[in-house]
């Protein structure tokens, strides 16, 4: 029972696993430009005009560059489980067929001669009887487990 019931939930629980591997794996590849030990970051490089007052009031555009870093720019997609849920029906039958029959069979003969004659008489009874007697015992058992992501724990504040 507990086989049935924990298997699906523990290989959900590997399937996050491997979900969470390829999030980081795409992270690291989108933040750094090579083995992320060495710390060169996957940069963006690009021109943007500003407007820029001066002491007398006029606005004028200047010119700047930028270097943002690619994973502040791009959007990461987060693919989580947030519930996983495990149901089926199980049902447990016995059904017992007991089957018993006698058969009784009695015969008689009987025969003579008188004067020159020659007679017999002869019979037989047959009896037969049966019983059948059936059970069935039979248990259905729904079965349905759940399990679900918990948000993230904040740490306490002194």
């Amino acid at each position: 029972m507990g086989l049935l019931i924990c298997s699906p939930i523990i290989e959900v629980a590997k399937g996050q696993a491997e979900l969470c591997r390829v999030y980081l794996e795409y992270v690291f590849k989108l933040a750094y430009d090579g083995d992320p030990k060495a710390g060169k970051v996957n940069m963006v490089t690009f021109q943007l005009e500003r407007p820029v007052t001066s002491g007398t009031g006029q606005i004028s555009k200047q010119q700047i560059q930028v270097n943002a870093p690619l994973m502040a720019l791009v959007p990461i997609p987060a693919f989580t489980m947030q519930e996983a849920t495990v149901s089926f029906t199980m049902e447990v039958k016995e059904q017992t067929v007991d089957t018993s029959s006698t058969t009784a069979s009695a015969g008689s003969s009987f025969g003579g001669s008188f004067w020159g004659f020659t007679a017999s008489i002869s019979g037989s009874v047959t009896t037969s009887s049966g019983n059948t007697r059936s059970t069935d015992n039979s248990a259905k058992y729904d079965i349905s487990a759940k399990a679900t992501q918990q948000p993230p724990r904040r740490a306490c504040r002194a």
